[in-house]
């Protein structure tokens, strides 16, 4: 275990009483158990979540943590972002990729990630919509990620970024842009397509499969 991931969780540890650090079989995993208490804005209790932490020591800080619903009292379904295996869906992929690629403290992560899912549920039962919106489901929440995180809307155009951003595409830089067709592609579109390429390879062609079939659908 390297020393900062030691440091951080003392530091989840001394803070979140409740959770304790679990044995694994795997060596280089990270399963921490415990029991988030959710409370109102006056610290009115509203309920109590079991949930488990899963990550891999070694990925740390860089990497995103598995949690796990363990009380059941999420019902399993989509609307509620959780898989039947009671696996929190805690924020669009894309989202948790760019905290992934900044690194993670362990305290701070619970905090501003893991305990708003479980207080987001509760305020959803009482008032039937989540506190701070959300993301729209499946395909439909990427595109609204597209929209609001780089002000794209059309699959068409989305398609040429994600292609050039992997390199089905390929230009030089004192060209014309191949995307939208107006200036040199170092000075117009080139610094959107850089911004795209941190959520790597694999995800992105996940999306590019995504806007594929919005255009065959919307043609």
């Amino acid at each position: 275990m390297n020393s900062r991931l030691r440091k951080d969780l003392k530091s989840f540890l001394d803070k979140y009483y409740k959770f304790e650090l679990v044995n694994s079989k795997n060596p280089n995993t990270i399963i921490l158990v415990g029991v988030a208490d959710i409370a109102d804005e006056n610290d009115g209790h509203w309920e109590s979540y079991k949930i488990k932490i899963v990550f891999n020591e070694n990925d740390y800080p860089n990497v995103i943590p598995i949690v796990y619903e363990l009380s059941k009292h999420i019902d399993r379904n989509w609307d509620f972002h959780i898989s039947k295996d009671g696996i929190c869906c805690l924020n669009i992929p894309h989202k948790l990729i760019k905290q992934k690629s900044r690194g993670i403290e362990l305290t701070e992560f619970y905090k501003d990630v893991i305990y708003p899912f479980f207080a987001n549920h509760q305020f959803k039962l009482k008032e039937e919509k989540y506190a701070n919106g959300e993301y729209k489901h499946s395909d439909d929440g990427i595109a609204q990620f597209y929209s609001e995180e780089f002000e794209l809307n059309e699959p068409e155009i989305i398609i040429k970024y994600l292609e050039l951003a992997i390199g089905q595409m390929k230009t030089e830089a004192n060209k014309k842009c191949p995307i939208c067709g107006k200036s040199k592609y170092k000075k117009c579109c080139r610094p959107k397509v850089n911004k795209l390429m941190i959520f790597g390879k694999k995800q992105l062609l996940t999306d590019l499969e995504i806007f594929k079939n919005r255009l065959m659908k919307n043609e």
